[in-house]
């Protein structure tokens, strides 16, 4: 028996071996270029291609598994929520309801309030107030609300879209 425990403790360390020697010899042999993660705006003009309507929400989403942009589109009567790849911008999945009352209602409201500053604007005063990657914006009521990390904090920034001002900020520890 003990010959047996002798000849498996090197066939073992043996194998392990040549597994990372072909795992480490994959990272130095794999695509020297970098993945680079496409710009809110070209996901905006993506979804506007697919959906004819108003983005009204884009969130930036990194797990485990995927990185993602997730889009909400309004159009006068649905509702289209689309997922994105990140970095090669396919379209994932698409859902597409009907707007309610509510959602009318706010598309009232919406549209009487003024919107004399682009979301690019909007995102450039809330980065003079946080550092850092825009990771959400969306336009509600009025005002945008924008996200942004730089791998520390988290950061909520509200800038009125009519006058350009922030008028909110929020820090908290990135989880």
């Amino acid at each position: 028996m003990k010959m047996k425990k002798i000849i498996l403790i090197p066939a073992l360390v043996g194998v392990l071996g040549v597994g990372a020697a072909i795992g480490s010899t994959t990272l130095l042999t794999g695509n020297a270029e970098e993945k680079k993660v496409l710009t809110m705006q070209e996901i905006e003009k993506k979804a506007l291609a697919v959906v004819d309507g108003t983005v009204v929400d884009i969130e930036f989403d990194q797990d485990v598994y995927r990185t993602v942009y997730e889009v909400e589109v309004h159009t006068d009567m649905e509702e289209h929520d689309l997922k994105f790849d990140a970095y090669t911008g396919e379209l994932l999945k698409q859902k597409k309801e009907r707007r309610d009352q509510d959602d009318m209602y706010d598309k009232m409201t919406a549209s009487t309030t003024t919107t004399k500053i682009t979301k690019e604007q909007a995102i450039e005063k809330a980065l003079t107030k946080a550092k850092g990657t825009v990771t959400k914006i969306k336009l509600d009521d009025g005002i945008y609300e924008i996200e942004i990390r730089n791998g520390q904090h988290e950061y909520e920034v509200e800038v009125d879209s009519s006058t350009g001002e922030i008028i909110g900020f929020e820090q908290d520890i990135e989880d």
